[in-house]
């Protein structure tokens, strides 16, 4: 029989129908187990309740509520979670079996880690990209410029208690980010686990992509002024960081103009561009 964990996976599932059983798989496949999976269908079509009415677990708890996007539903199942650790997974993810295991290690050892993640796999149009993902964690300073985090990760029931659990504001994304500067910011620290134990699901529509194109700059706003006072402790690194970037994407921008395809672009769309000027 195996292990329990003390753990509480939260899933939320929104339209995520088709992904919702490798996600949830994934954690009954676990070497130590859940000691309940709570899933929050966030007002998905008939299509993906369909695929949720034929889960049948007696660790698996799902709830059914209108759309009220995912950190009020976050929020929501963590609030009845009864375990010390949480663990969450967006529905079109999955874990290796070993993540609950090492996680829960990495805590029960040390009390200062209040998150735990890991190095991350991409999967895109179900065939694993060569580059490995490799966040940093470490403290709140990692965090001030990118996530050094991931969305899949374990952290302590305390952490989100502490920080008044995820900014239900954030509707447009980037909650992760927001979250564990709010946590790493109350002198907690990221754990990430040197493997990759964490399967990202890359979709050529999805809710980060919305965010990083539409939203970007709206929500890096909201987190900097919501966080003021720890941008103003590392105002010297912060400034530092921001500068290392604009060097890089400048030189990315360089070398993109000086690309085969880029200058083949160019010449054919030189014709186009002289018969615009002679019709103005």
């Amino acid at each position: 029989m195996k292990l329990k964990s003390n753990v509480t996976v939260i899933i939320p599932c929104y339209n995520d129908g088709q992904y919702i059983i490798k996600a949830v798989d994934s954690i009954l496949n676990q070497t130590i187990q859940a000691d309940e999976i709570i899933i929050v269908d966030d007002g998905s079509g008939q299509e993906t309740k369909n695929v949720l009415k034929t889960i049948y677990h007696p660790n698996v708890h799902i709830i059914h509520q209108e759309n009220i996007g995912v950190s009020n539903t976050r929020n929501t199942a963590i609030a009845i979670a009864q375990t010390e650790y949480i663990l969450n997974l967006d529905a079109d993810d999955y874990f290796d079996p070993v993540f609950i295991e090492k996680a829960i290690q990495v805590l029960n050892e040390n009390e200062r880690v209040g998150v735990v993640g890991c190095l991350v796999k991409i999967l895109k149009n179900n065939i694993f990209e060569k580059e490995i993902k490799k966040p940093l964690g470490g403290g709140a300073r990692n965090f001030l410029v990118k996530n050094n985090g991931i969305s899949g990760s374990m952290f302590r029931k305390k952490c989100w208690e502490e920080v008044s659990g995820y900014d239900e504001k954030m509707a447009n994304g980037y909650e992760d980010w927001e979250f564990w500067i709010s946590i790493l910011s109350h002198n907690w620290m990221m754990h990430i686990i040197q493997e990759p134990l964490f399967i990202y699901r890359q979709k050529a529509i999805s809710r980060d992509q919305t965010a990083l194109v539409k939203f970007d700059f709206e929500l890096r706003k909201y987190i900097f002024l919501k966080h003021k006072a720890l941008y103003e402790a590392h105002f010297e690194f912060y400034a530092i960081e921001l500068l290392r970037q604009n060097t890089l994407l400048k030189n990315n921008v360089r070398k993109a103009k000086n690309s085969a395809d880029y200058t083949i672009g160019q010449l054919l769309l030189a014709p186009l561009r002289f018969l615009k000027k002679k019709n103005i």
